[in-house]
Protein backbone atom coordinates (compact mmCIF):
# COMPACT_ATOMS: atom_id res chain seq x y z
CA UNK A 1 0.00 0.00 0.00
CA UNK A 2 2.64 2.00 0.96
CA UNK A 3 4.38 1.40 -2.33
CA UNK A 4 1.13 2.15 -3.99
CA UNK A 5 1.38 5.64 -2.45
CA UNK A 6 4.60 6.36 -3.59
CA UNK A 7 4.38 5.32 -7.16
CA UNK A 8 0.94 7.75 -7.44
CA UNK A 9 2.87 10.38 -5.59
CA UNK A 10 5.24 10.34 -8.39
CA UNK A 11 3.07 9.47 -11.63
CA UNK A 12 1.04 12.92 -10.32
CA UNK A 13 4.32 14.84 -9.69
CA UNK A 14 5.16 13.67 -13.34
CA UNK A 15 2.23 14.69 -14.88
CA UNK A 16 2.25 18.19 -13.13
CA UNK A 17 5.82 18.61 -13.92
CA UNK A 18 4.84 17.60 -17.78
CA UNK A 19 2.20 20.66 -17.71
CA UNK A 20 4.04 23.12 -16.36
CA UNK A 21 6.92 22.23 -19.34
CA UNK A 22 4.43 22.44 -22.01
CA UNK A 23 2.48 25.92 -20.57
CA UNK A 24 6.29 27.26 -20.27
CA UNK A 25 6.85 25.86 -24.04
CA UNK A 26 3.69 27.33 -25.02
CA UNK A 27 4.17 30.53 -23.48
CA UNK A 28 7.93 30.78 -24.77
CA UNK A 29 6.45 30.18 -28.16
CA UNK A 30 4.15 32.77 -28.10
CA UNK A 31 6.84 35.29 -27.13
CA UNK A 32 9.61 34.00 -29.11
CA UNK A 33 6.69 34.92 -32.14
CA UNK A 34 6.69 38.18 -30.46
CA UNK A 35 10.43 38.48 -30.87
CA UNK A 36 10.80 36.89 -33.82
CA UNK A 37 8.33 39.64 -35.31
CA UNK A 38 10.13 42.69 -34.26
CA UNK A 39 13.33 43.80 -35.09
CA UNK A 40 13.98 46.29 -32.76
CA UNK A 41 17.60 47.72 -34.11
CA UNK A 42 15.50 49.37 -37.19
CA UNK A 43 12.10 49.85 -35.34
CA UNK A 44 10.41 47.51 -37.67
CA UNK A 45 9.58 44.14 -38.11
CA UNK A 46 11.10 41.37 -38.95
CA UNK A 47 9.13 40.44 -41.76
CA UNK A 48 9.41 43.90 -42.92
CA UNK A 49 13.64 43.83 -42.64
CA UNK A 50 13.70 40.16 -44.60
CA UNK A 51 11.73 42.29 -46.99
CA UNK A 52 12.67 45.30 -47.32
CA UNK A 53 15.61 48.20 -46.63
CA UNK A 54 13.78 50.07 -44.72
CA UNK A 55 16.97 52.80 -44.63
CA UNK A 56 18.12 52.36 -47.53
CA UNK A 57 17.70 56.34 -48.36
CA UNK A 58 16.59 59.61 -46.88
CA UNK A 59 13.64 60.28 -46.19
CA UNK A 60 13.47 62.21 -49.02
CA UNK A 61 10.11 60.88 -50.16
CA UNK A 62 8.37 60.49 -47.00
CA UNK A 63 5.51 63.31 -48.28
CA UNK A 64 4.70 60.94 -51.02
CA UNK A 65 4.31 57.89 -48.69
CA UNK A 66 1.95 60.41 -46.78
CA UNK A 67 -0.24 60.79 -49.59
CA UNK A 68 -0.74 56.78 -50.17
CA UNK A 69 -1.23 55.92 -46.72
CA UNK A 70 -3.16 52.92 -47.59
CA UNK A 71 -0.94 51.00 -50.09
CA UNK A 72 0.46 47.96 -48.46
CA UNK A 73 2.74 45.38 -49.39
CA UNK A 74 2.16 41.81 -48.79
CA UNK A 75 4.98 39.21 -47.84
CA UNK A 76 4.75 35.72 -48.61
CA UNK A 77 6.61 32.81 -46.63
CA UNK A 78 6.62 29.16 -47.94
CA UNK A 79 9.81 28.58 -46.31
CA UNK A 80 11.74 30.61 -43.68
CA UNK A 81 12.32 33.63 -45.08
CA UNK A 82 9.62 36.17 -46.15
CA UNK A 83 9.36 37.70 -49.51
CA UNK A 84 8.35 40.71 -51.02
CA UNK A 85 5.03 39.63 -53.38
CA UNK A 86 3.01 42.45 -54.61
CA UNK A 87 1.23 45.20 -53.69
CA UNK A 88 -2.33 45.77 -52.30
CA UNK A 89 -4.30 49.00 -51.21
CA UNK A 90 -6.47 49.09 -47.98
CA UNK A 91 -10.43 49.17 -47.60
CA UNK A 92 -12.88 48.81 -44.83
CA UNK A 93 -10.34 49.82 -42.79
CA UNK A 94 -9.13 46.23 -42.22
CA UNK A 95 -9.72 44.49 -45.90
CA UNK A 96 -7.21 44.91 -48.64
CA UNK A 97 -8.07 44.61 -52.68
CA UNK A 98 -5.21 43.63 -54.30
CA UNK A 99 -4.34 40.98 -57.59
CA UNK A 100 -5.62 37.26 -57.33
CA UNK A 101 -2.33 36.16 -58.42
CA UNK A 102 -1.13 37.79 -55.62
CA UNK A 103 -1.93 34.54 -53.52
CA UNK A 104 -0.47 31.89 -53.15
CA UNK A 105 -1.41 28.30 -52.18
CA UNK A 106 -0.06 26.64 -49.08
CA UNK A 107 1.80 30.00 -48.16
CA UNK A 108 1.24 32.30 -44.94
CA UNK A 109 0.68 36.05 -46.14
CA UNK A 110 1.18 38.91 -44.19
CA UNK A 111 0.67 42.90 -44.97
CA UNK A 112 2.87 45.41 -44.46
CA UNK A 113 2.37 49.11 -43.79
CA UNK A 114 4.72 51.86 -43.33
CA UNK A 115 1.74 53.49 -40.50
CA UNK A 116 4.58 55.90 -38.28
CA UNK A 117 6.04 57.94 -41.48
CA UNK A 118 8.02 60.54 -38.90
CA UNK A 119 9.69 57.54 -37.66
CA UNK A 120 9.71 55.32 -40.79
CA UNK A 121 8.36 52.20 -39.05
CA UNK A 122 6.77 49.83 -40.61
CA UNK A 123 4.55 47.06 -39.19
CA UNK A 124 3.15 43.78 -40.97
CA UNK A 125 -0.05 41.60 -40.04
CA UNK A 126 -1.29 38.58 -40.56
CA UNK A 127 -3.81 37.87 -43.06
CA UNK A 128 -6.83 35.81 -41.90
CA UNK A 129 -8.54 34.82 -44.83
CA UNK A 130 -8.43 35.39 -48.49
CA UNK A 131 -11.27 35.97 -50.99
CA UNK A 132 -10.01 35.31 -54.66
CA UNK A 133 -12.77 35.74 -57.42
CA UNK A 134 -14.19 32.28 -58.28
CA UNK A 135 -13.54 33.12 -61.80
CA UNK A 136 -9.96 33.43 -61.63
CA UNK A 137 -7.95 30.91 -63.52
CA UNK A 138 -4.05 31.67 -63.17
CA UNK A 139 -3.51 29.32 -66.26
CA UNK A 140 -5.61 31.82 -68.62
CA UNK A 141 -3.66 34.04 -70.90
CA UNK A 142 -6.13 36.55 -70.25
CA UNK A 143 -6.04 38.56 -66.81
CA UNK A 144 -8.96 38.73 -66.22
CA UNK A 145 -10.67 38.11 -62.98
CA UNK A 146 -7.95 38.79 -61.43
CA UNK A 147 -8.69 40.48 -58.66
CA UNK A 148 -8.75 39.61 -54.36
CA UNK A 149 -9.98 41.17 -51.22
CA UNK A 150 -8.38 39.91 -48.13
CA UNK A 151 -8.40 40.62 -44.25
CA UNK A 152 -5.96 41.19 -42.01
CA UNK A 153 -5.87 41.14 -38.35
CA UNK A 154 -4.60 43.57 -36.14
CA UNK A 155 -4.64 43.20 -32.25
CA UNK A 156 -5.03 47.43 -32.15
CA UNK A 157 -7.01 49.93 -33.54
CA UNK A 158 -5.74 50.93 -36.63
CA UNK A 159 -6.01 55.26 -37.20
CA UNK A 160 -5.78 54.65 -40.90
CA UNK A 161 -7.13 56.25 -43.26
CA UNK A 162 -8.71 53.88 -46.06
CA UNK A 163 -9.34 54.12 -50.06
CA UNK A 164 -12.17 54.79 -51.34
CA UNK A 165 -13.87 53.32 -53.89
CA UNK A 166 -17.32 53.30 -56.11
CA UNK A 167 -18.86 52.27 -59.88
CA UNK A 168 -17.63 55.65 -61.56
CA UNK A 169 -14.84 55.77 -64.11
CA UNK A 170 -12.02 57.31 -63.91
CA UNK A 171 -9.75 59.46 -66.13
CA UNK A 172 -7.14 61.75 -64.17
CA UNK A 173 -4.79 58.38 -62.81
CA UNK A 174 -1.97 58.46 -60.32
CA UNK A 175 -0.03 55.39 -59.63
CA UNK A 176 1.53 55.67 -56.38
CA UNK A 177 5.12 53.80 -55.98
CA UNK A 178 6.75 51.60 -53.46
CA UNK A 179 9.86 51.73 -54.93
CA UNK A 180 11.67 48.03 -55.15
CA UNK A 181 15.39 47.12 -55.71
CA UNK A 182 16.48 43.40 -57.13
CA UNK A 183 19.37 41.74 -56.46
CA UNK A 184 21.27 39.29 -58.77
CA UNK A 185 19.23 36.31 -57.88
CA UNK A 186 15.60 38.19 -58.47
CA UNK A 187 15.01 38.75 -54.85
CA UNK A 188 12.98 41.72 -54.99
CA UNK A 189 13.36 44.45 -52.00
CA UNK A 190 11.59 46.86 -50.58
CA UNK A 191 13.11 50.30 -49.95
CA UNK A 192 11.76 53.50 -48.18
CA UNK A 193 11.73 55.50 -50.83
CA UNK A 194 8.09 56.57 -52.36
CA UNK A 195 7.35 58.07 -55.88
CA UNK A 196 3.87 58.67 -57.81
CA UNK A 197 3.72 58.73 -61.89
CA UNK A 198 0.47 60.45 -63.40
CA UNK A 199 -0.62 57.40 -66.04
CA UNK A 200 -2.44 58.05 -69.00
CA UNK A 201 -5.34 55.62 -70.10
CA UNK A 202 -4.16 53.70 -73.21
CA UNK A 203 -6.64 52.69 -76.17
CA UNK A 204 -6.90 48.79 -75.84
CA UNK A 205 -5.41 48.34 -79.06
CA UNK A 206 -2.19 49.49 -77.88
CA UNK A 207 -1.63 46.89 -74.84
CA UNK A 208 -2.73 44.52 -77.67
CA UNK A 209 0.53 45.20 -79.85
CA UNK A 210 2.98 45.48 -77.26
CA UNK A 211 1.49 42.70 -75.14
CA UNK A 212 -0.54 40.52 -77.12
CA UNK A 213 -3.52 41.46 -74.57
CA UNK A 214 -6.89 42.26 -75.66
CA UNK A 215 -8.66 43.95 -72.82
CA UNK A 216 -12.18 44.17 -71.75
CA UNK A 217 -13.72 46.97 -69.18
CA UNK A 218 -12.92 44.72 -66.81
CA UNK A 219 -9.26 45.85 -67.33
CA UNK A 220 -7.61 49.10 -67.82
CA UNK A 221 -5.00 49.69 -70.23
CA UNK A 222 -2.41 52.00 -68.96
CA UNK A 223 0.56 54.48 -70.88
CA UNK A 224 3.76 54.90 -69.20
CA UNK A 225 5.60 56.17 -72.01
CA UNK A 226 5.98 59.65 -70.52
CA UNK A 227 8.88 58.18 -68.10
CA UNK A 228 12.54 56.52 -68.58
CA UNK A 229 11.88 54.03 -65.27
CA UNK A 230 11.84 50.84 -65.99
CA UNK A 231 8.57 49.21 -65.20
CA UNK A 232 9.00 45.33 -65.15
CA UNK A 233 8.59 45.44 -61.43
CA UNK A 234 5.68 45.42 -59.11
CA UNK A 235 3.94 48.60 -59.00
CA UNK A 236 1.57 50.21 -56.76
CA UNK A 237 -2.09 50.84 -57.74
CA UNK A 238 -3.77 53.57 -59.17
CA UNK A 239 -5.73 56.07 -57.64
CA UNK A 240 -8.03 59.64 -58.62
CA UNK A 241 -7.42 61.37 -55.85
CA UNK A 242 -7.72 58.94 -52.74
CA UNK A 243 -10.39 56.65 -54.88
CA UNK A 244 -8.72 53.07 -55.38
CA UNK A 245 -8.84 53.01 -59.36
CA UNK A 246 -7.03 49.74 -60.33
CA UNK A 247 -4.22 46.75 -58.96
CA UNK A 248 -1.58 45.52 -61.28
CA UNK A 249 -2.84 42.22 -63.55
CA UNK A 250 0.44 42.41 -65.77
CA UNK A 251 3.73 44.44 -65.80
CA UNK A 252 5.49 45.08 -68.64
CA UNK A 253 7.84 42.09 -69.37
CA UNK A 254 11.08 44.01 -70.20
CA UNK A 255 11.84 48.07 -70.00
CA UNK A 256 11.38 48.45 -73.67
CA UNK A 257 7.67 47.84 -73.25
CA UNK A 258 5.88 51.34 -71.83
CA UNK A 259 2.33 49.49 -71.29
CA UNK A 260 0.42 47.49 -68.53
CA UNK A 261 -2.23 45.71 -67.44
CA UNK A 262 -4.63 46.40 -64.51
CA UNK A 263 -7.88 45.47 -63.18
CA UNK A 264 -10.49 47.74 -62.85
CA UNK A 265 -11.76 47.42 -59.14
CA UNK A 266 -14.71 49.61 -60.40
CA UNK A 267 -16.20 46.65 -62.46
CA UNK A 268 -15.86 44.44 -59.28
CA UNK A 269 -17.46 46.73 -56.46
CA UNK A 270 -20.67 44.58 -56.29
CA UNK A 271 -17.98 41.98 -55.68
CA UNK A 272 -16.19 43.41 -53.09
CA UNK A 273 -19.00 44.56 -51.33
CA UNK A 274 -20.30 41.43 -51.23
CA UNK A 275 -17.77 39.19 -50.08
CA UNK A 276 -16.85 42.03 -47.56
CA UNK A 277 -20.24 41.36 -46.09
CA UNK A 278 -20.38 45.45 -46.56
CA UNK A 279 -24.12 46.38 -47.07
CA UNK A 280 -23.58 50.03 -47.64
CA UNK A 281 -20.77 51.83 -48.78
CA UNK A 282 -20.08 55.27 -49.68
Amino acid sequence: MKAACIILTIIIFVAIMAVCVMVKFATDITVEERKRDYFSGAGVYKVAKSIAVISLNENNSIAIAERFPYVAAIARNTSSSWSFTCFASVVLVKWIVTSAHCRKKGATHRVLLLQDFARNVSKSYPILYWRIHEKFNSSNTLPIYDIAVAKFNSEEPLSLRSSTFDVSPAFKLEASVWKTVSTMDRRVYLINDFDKYAMKLADPIRCYEAMGLLTDDSLICVDLSDYEDCFIHEFGPLYQADKLVGVLAVQPRDCDVKYAVFTNVSHYVSWILKLTQTSFYG
